[in-house]
Order: structure tokens, then sequence, then C-alpha cells
């Protein structure tokens, strides 16, 4: 923690000398400590009072479109979003391994991030893409995800290289990189060669914005892609599944935009300082970690996007204490394949009526049960060939609320495929556990080879309990 204490020390000397902002006991209520198994997190720095500001991060020091703008300007047609502007500036100003980045606007904020995203999926996917680096380690943990979470980092990595495609348009489309002043020709030389350390250099920029960027308003339109940046001090605070310590106080939109600049400067409009307060009913105590809520994730999700899973306790599952959540689309579109034409006539209707995919099992709100959209799917899969078209109509008065089934036939079909589905879940994942514990009880990998490991088998046994409880909610003839 030694090093990461210096660097914090020096983030605060420079949000204090280059961006104005105070940091004085009584405007700065927060630091970083080290966290156990999180290495560092963000704590109280003394006892603090609910809604409370905690500090006040200046508009200046924070790395968004409007920062970067002026850097990386619209060239020969071609415009960067906001997630590749700012992977193009990390990538080009990333930290040498025991060294300080040279961004002369950002290094102390950048020398903040992690150094490394060893833990996260899809640097073990573009590794083994690449054909570089501790691909024994990397085939071994891909090899063992469940099947809807390759499929969600798949979709992932589709996203990453659009990003590298743009960027590397955006840079070498000129045959000089004058209007990039931190592009120099040895970057430049690297992009045009599509250079593999420089692409495994990209990935950790582009999970440095992914995975750390948050909310903030640069645009009036609320869902546009401007609204995100790169905050410091905020960086520090780590995940928690349920309750957040911290809230954002969102600038005002009445007004267009003001720019700022220089220390001390601020704007009370959109794009403005972005202030955090305490969210506690009661005094939060000093030397409390505070933790922020990234978002109402599944476990899935979380690993596919942070590299880390909400950890949860045995029983916590069919207790009702977990939001435990399984996808299924691979096994029940399997069902659909097998129908053949019929099948693929279902899955026409489903898809007009926007019901084909997104299917899941939950364990909340108990009893665990599949989601709506997955018995929708299954009542119409176990329509019969012979009376289809009567069989359809009676399915949509189902979902216009005009009847409660199909036939009590269609209801028996669909359960069983619903006990089939469950034991297919559990027959693999049972499977996939044993080759985990096989696979970490080699005690000469690396300390984040184990805990990834970790990870996974979490993913694992959700699944394995999450279909056990919502077999055993058919079996007893629960309602859904």
């Amino acid at each position: 923690m030694g090093d990461q204490f210096r660097r914090w020390k020096t983030l605060l000397s420079w949000l204090k000398d280059s961006h104005g902002m105070q940091i004085d006991n009584e405007n700065l209520l927060v630091e970083c400590k080290y966290a156990p198994g999180a290495g560092k997190g963000l704590f109280a720095a003394c006892p603090i009072p609910p809604n409370t500001a905690l500090f006040t991060i200046p508009a200046t020091a924070m790395i968004n479109s409007r920062t970067l703008s002026k850097i990386y300007p619209p060239l020969q047609g071609r415009t960067l979003s906001p997630v590749q502007m700012i992977s193009l500036h990390l990538l080009l100003y990333k930290p040498p391994t025991n060294g300080d980045s040279e961004d002369p606007l950002f290094g102390p904020f950048i020398d903040t991030m992690p150094k490394s995203f060893d833990s996260h999926p899809l640097v073990w996917s573009v590794a083994i893409e690449l054909g570089i680096r501790n691909m024994i380690h990397y085939q071994n943990l891909l090899s063992t995800l469940p099947p809807s979470t390759s499929s969600s980092l798949h979709d992932l990595k589709s996203g990453f290289w659009k990003d590298w495609d743009a960027i590397r348009s955006y840079v070498t489309s000129r045959p000089t990189t004058s209007k990039i002043p931190a592009c120099n020709a040895a970057h430049l030389d690297r992009f045009r060669k599509e250079d593999l350390g420089f692409k495994m250099d990209y990935t950790w920029a582009w999970l440095s914005v992914n995975t750390r960027c948050i909310y903030y308003r640069l645009d009036p339109l609320p869902s546009s892609s401007l609204n995100m940046t790169l905050c410091p001090i905020l960086d520090f605070a780590n995940h928690a599944p349920h309750d957040t310590h911290i809230l954002p106080v969102l600038p005002p939109v009445s007004q267009p935009p003001v720019p700022t600049s220089g220390p001390g400067k601020r704007s009370k409009t959109l794009g403005g300082d972005y202030t955090f307060v305490s969210n506690c009913e009661g005094v939060i105590s000093e030397d409390t970690e505070l933790f922020l809520r990234y978002g109402a994730h599944s476990n899935r999700r979380l690993l596919v996007e942070y590299g880390f899973v909400n950890i949860w306790n045995e029983g916590d599952v069919h207790e009702g204490r977990f939001d435990g959540e399984v996808d299924v689309n691979d096994i029940v579109e399997a069902c659909f394949m097998a129908k053949g034409l019929l099948g693929d006539q279902i899955r026409e209707i489903l898809e007009q009526e926007g019901y084909w995919g997104d299917w899941t099992l939950h364990s909340t709100p108990q009893p665990a049960h599949p989601s709506y959209r997955l018995v929708t799917a299954l009542r119409l899969l176990h329509c019969t060939e012979d009376q289809i078209q009567n069989e359809i109509q009676s399915w949509k008065d189902v979902l216009l609320g005009e009847k409660d089934v199909i036939s009590q036939t269609n209801e028996q079909l669909w359960k069983q495929t619903m006990l089939d589905i469950c034991k297919t879940i559990s027959s693999r994942a049972t499977e996939n556990l044993e080759k985990l514990d096989q696979r970490n009880s080699n005690g000469t990998m690396p300390e984040w080879y184990h805990w990834a490991m970790g990870n996974i088998q979490k993913l694992w046994l959700e699944e394995l309990e999450v279909a056990s409880c919502v077999a055993n909610n058919i079996i007893d003839g629960v309602d859904f």
C-alpha cells in the first residue's frame, strides 16, 4: 500500500494545485486505505453525519469528452465516441511498469488506476485471440465459464474491437500526427502495424474506461453517450451489491453548459463540479469503508463487465437473501430447434410479440421462479401442431389477461420442460464445479488466478442452487 499511499498524496496535491480543489479536513472527508480482498478502498476520515458533502471534484479534473475534446477534435470526418476518446488518451499515456504517466494534464490521476486487469475475462479472451501471454492460465479460465457468460463476453469483445478499429482509423488516416500531440511517431507505427503488445495496452485502457466511468451530465439528453466521466477520488470506492454510502449530486440542467478552465473556476451548469454526499440514515463511523453500488447487475454481467462477482454465503439463495439469476437462453433455444419447422414458426411469433430471448431463472423475490418471459415462451413452445392456430390465440388471450392458461395439458408440458431445463443446469454445473476444484488445487498459479477461479465457481454454484430452488417449487406445485 506504500506506493498507492504515495500516489494518493500526489493526487491530492495535483487536485489542489492544478484544479483548486479544497482538500482540507472540512471539505475532504474520505481517505484511501488498504481494503482486505480489494487492495484499496475509500474510507471515512472522520465521523460523517447523514447527507453530508464528502468531497467536490472540480470539472477540470475529470477525464471525459469535454476535457479531452480539444486534444482529439473531429479529423477528416472522423469523430471519436467518449469511450473511444478516453481509451485513446489512456493508451497514449499508459504508465510504464515501474513509473508514472507522462500525461501533463491528468498524469497523477492516471497513476492511481489499476496497473493490470489480469483477472478480467476480456484480457483472457483477447490474449488468446492474439496468441500471447499466459495461454494455459487464460484457456483454463475461459473453458470453465458458463455458456451465458461466454456469450456475454463475446458481445463485449465485439464492442471492444469495434472501438479499436475506430481509434486506429482516427489516428492512422492522416500522413502525420501533428493534430494529436500525444501520438508520436512510435505510437503511430504501433497503430499501423497493429502491434500485439500495443493491443494489450489498449485492453488495459479500454477496461479502465469501461470498469470505472460513472454517469455525469454533459448533455441535456439523459441517455446521451456523452454523459460519462472518469472521476478522481471516487475511483477508489469499491462495489457493494445493495447499499451505497456515496451519492452524486447531479449538476443542474436548466442552462447551457459554461466552459471552465484553470484553478478554482466553477460552473454551476451541465458539466460543472461534481459533489458527492453521504447516504446513510445514521452517522458513518471513522474508518468505515464507503461503498458504491455499480448497478443492479447479475453476477454474470458483473464478471464480464467489471471482472468480479457479488459474494454470497451457503443458504442465501435458498433463503432468498441473495438475488440469484440464471440465463437459460442456450438451453431454451435448443428446445425450439428440436421442434424443426414448427419451432421456427413459433420463434417468429415470439419475435413479433417481443418475447424471444432474455429468458432467466430467479431466486428472488421468493418463491424462486422462471421469468415471465420464459414461462410465456415455454407455453407457446408446447402448442400442438394440429391445434396451433387455436392455441396461439389462447396464448395471446393469456398475455392480455383474458385467460389464465392455454390449457391444463399445456401447463403440465411447459412445467415438465422447465424441470428438464433445471436438470440440465444442475448436471453441467456439477460437472464444471468438479473441474474447477481440480484446476484450482494447483498452488503454483498466480494469486489472481485462484481469485478468478473463485469468481467462476460462484457463478456455477449460483446456477446450481437457483435451478434447484426452481425445480423444487415446480415439484411442490408452487404457482408462479
